[in-house]
């Protein structure tokens, strides 16, 4: 696995890229195969800081692409679903350039523009969204007057749809303790949040739960509560974040799905540090590794500890069995943030330990990569128990 030459000094924009690519797919393909129409709207288009001539290192060629290869995939099923695609930007030369890209291409996915800024376009996007399900891609240079939730309110409110939004956390950061901010913090996160006292790593996650459970307050007259989760992108150079992509939907699959999707995000967020490491000793020393920085990545440690994840799966379990279902799983995974093969390893562990089991599954191997089912007989998963002594 190789980071393209053209996404060199902006690794960032590879890794979000990257997840919108690898989430679509998993989307679509689950999508495609009940709903007639799939409609996509990017609400920052750009193109912006694009190397290829071909837009294949934005949001907007790879979206397309993403689109067009689960088209073609739907239809060699039998389905015959249409796909959709809007982009919307507000800059006139980079508008020229988004339409004429558009007019260029030859593909069945249908493609429309509009030139405008968001907030003053929500009527004109959500005219073109029907009532087709609709997945908002929310990708913004700034945060003022768009991640507000009086912003967003109307996508919110929408059934049958799904988004993913760039919360600039640096910025906020910065802002969210600042006496001018006030306002913008209450539109934000429907308080001033905070956090004097907090290390670091607490004040992140509480701007990003925060956030997160304000965007939730804000539902659809019909359908399923809403679920949220996050990833952090972190800066090439070093650990720390420069934004998190939160991800909403109205289905414990979407969850699942989501975090499926992330998981090998974070081994490649830390081979882009190692390299870039790698490139600044090139660049003072003159002196090359033997390997590279995906060879190294291996070496360093999980996103988080196990024993903190069997005290989890301690806590969850009772001596009477439960189901662990799909519907559970997506609970777990939006509480923590972790990956299902956290879940997975630390239940296999507390197994071997003799302190927990699966009655639907009493098979015990090292060989296995599941150890709870949580898809099993209809996505209504296994009984698990506590092993009471």
């Amino acid at each position: 696995m190789e980071i393209p030459a053209h996404y060199k000094g902006r690794e960032q924009a590879y890794i979000k890229h990257t997840l919108l690519e690898t989430y679509l797919f998993k989307l679509f393909m689950i999508i495609g195969q009940s709903q007639p129409t799939i409609s996509y709207v990017d609400c920052f288009a750009g193109p912006w800081q694009e190397a290829s001539e071909d837009l294949s290192d934005t949001s907007i060629g790879r979206s397309l692409f993403t689109m067009r290869s689960c088209l073609e995939t739907l239809r060699n099923m039998g389905h015959n679903v249409r796909f959709r695609a809007l982009f919307v930007e507000k800059d006139p030369k980079k508008y020229q350039r988004l339409k004429e890209y558009l007019t260029s291409l030859e593909t069945l996915v249908e493609t429309e523009s509009i030139h405008g800024e968001f907030d003053k376009v929500r009527t004109d996007i959500l005219a073109w969204c029907g009532s087709s399900f609709t997945f908002f891609f929310i990708d913004p240079l700034g945060w003022k007057n768009i991640v507000e939730v009086s912003t967003l309110e109307p996508f919110l409110q929408r059934y049958n749809s799904e988004f993913l939004i760039n919360f600039m956390f640096e910025f906020i950061l910065r802002a969210h303790q600042i006496p001018l901010h006030e306002e913008d913090m209450i539109k934000i996160f429907a308080q001033v949040p905070q956090t004097n006292g907090m290390t670091p790593e607490q004040k992140e996650t509480c701007l990003v739960n925060l956030y997160r459970e304000n965007l939730k307050r804000v539902q659809p007259t019909q359908g399923r509560k809403p679920r949220s989760a996050s990833v952090p992108i972190q800066r090439p150079d070093k650990e720390r974040t420069i934004y998190h992509l939160i991800y909403l939907t109205h289905h414990p699959l979407g969850i699942v799905k989501f975090m499926e999707a992330s998981e090998p995000l974070d081994f490649v967020q830390k081979a882009v540090r190692i390299q870039s490491k790698h490139d600044k000793k090139i660049e003072t020393t003159g002196q090359c590794e033997l390997f590279g920085a995906f060879e190294n990545v291996k070496v360093e440690q999980g996103n988080v500890p196990i024993s903190v994840v069997k005290d989890y799966w301690l806590k969850q379990l009772t001596s009477r069995p439960q189901q662990f279902g799909i519907d559970k799983l997506a609970d777990m995974l939006e509480e923590t943030g972790w990956f299902e093969s956290n879940f997975q390893e630390a239940f296999h562990e507390l197994q071997l330990e003799g302190k927990v089991m699966n009655l639907d599954d009493a098979e015990i191997t090292r060989r296995k990569k599941k150890f709870v089912h949580f898809n099993a007989n209809h996505n209504s998963g296994e009984r698990l128990a506590k092993v009471t002594s």
